[in-house]
């Protein structure tokens, strides 16, 4: 099958200029142009068009980070290079990943940042938890103490994993973390030294455990509300999804997107719909 060709800046300015009442946005990948989509159809919001980044064609530099959030950044700052043409019901969105631990962040005109670490997160609220516990489980459900005391934790853990790797830029190959979720008489528990092992294990560093988990240590966690903000989408799907599983004592589930269809379905949108970054949207395109 073909690629479907993509739009090159100049087209896209073309665009604009032409047809200045179009109202675009452009997103990082596919789960997030879903999630956009679903919340303004929900909310009767239309004449908006959200676009993956693939397709546009975006230029890169030699050496500079290229991957679909980067490419996101650079579409806004160069639609903003372009101040003779008015651009004003165009937006792009990404995901704010680790810029709640950095305080840092980009700034620019055309471009918004998800209120949490990343896309999915949006679906994974504890109402929208307790409504998937009540629907798919039995007796043994997910509790507020379940969430707190130990998905939280494990899951930030599993995020600074996940930063660190990216501060020490040493692309390290992901390891499943599942495998070591133990469950007996209906508690969790997830040993993070022996994951540690075996992820540096897998990519030949173990030598450096205890460097590594020093780094983990020392980053400090800002107290700015929702744990959201420090928790990787993949990593809460498959941790719910292995969690339903031994609550369920069977492997009921044993695929990501039906445990993220059931997030979506269990979804207030009206309520997504007053988080800050759709506030930003319906500011920014006027609707």
């Amino acid at each position: 099958m073909c690629e479907p060709e993509r739009r090159t800046i100049e087209e896209l300015v073309i665009r604009y200029e032409f047809e200045p009442s179009l109202k675009d946005i452009f997103v990082e990948g596919a789960e997030d142009k879903a999630i956009i989509e679903g919340v303004l159809e929900e909310n009767g919001v239309k004449g908006v068009v959200v676009f993956e980044i693939s397709s546009v064609e975006i230029p890169t530099d030699y050496g500079e980070e290229n991957n679909n959030r980067t490419r996101v950044i650079k579409l806004s700052r160069l639609l903003g290079s372009k101040p003779e043409i008015d651009l004003g019901n165009v937006v792009c969105v990404v995901d704010s990943d680790f810029d709640f631990i950095t305080g840092g962040g980009i700034e620019d005109t055309f471009l918004l940042k998800t209120d949490y670490a990343n896309m999915e997160m949006y679906l994974c609220a504890q109402d929208s938890l307790e409504k998937v516990s009540r629907r798919c489980l039995r007796k043994r459900r997910l509790t507020n103490y379940m969430y707190e005391k130990f998905m939280v934790p494990t899951l930030q853990t599993l995020f600074l994993i996940r930063f660190v790797n990216s501060q020490q830029k040493w692309r390290l190959q992901y390891l499943s973390f599942e495998r070591l979720l133990k469950c007996r008489r209906g508690r969790f528990s997830w040993d993070r030294n022996e994951y540690l092992r075996r992820y540096l294990n897998k990519n030949g560093r173990v030598a450096e455990l205890e460097d590594f988990l020093t780094e983990v240590d020392s980053i400090h966690v800002p107290d700015v509300g929702d744990a959201r903000r420090f928790i990787h989408g993949h990593d809460f799907i498959m941790l719910l999804m292995k969690m339903m599983n031994e609550l369920l004592n069977s492997k009921v589930f044993t695929n990501e997107e039906v445990v993220l269809s059931l997030l979506k379905a269990c979804t207030d949108y009206s309520a997504l719909f007053e988080e800050t970054l759709f506030k930003e949207i319906k500011h920014h395109l006027s609707v």
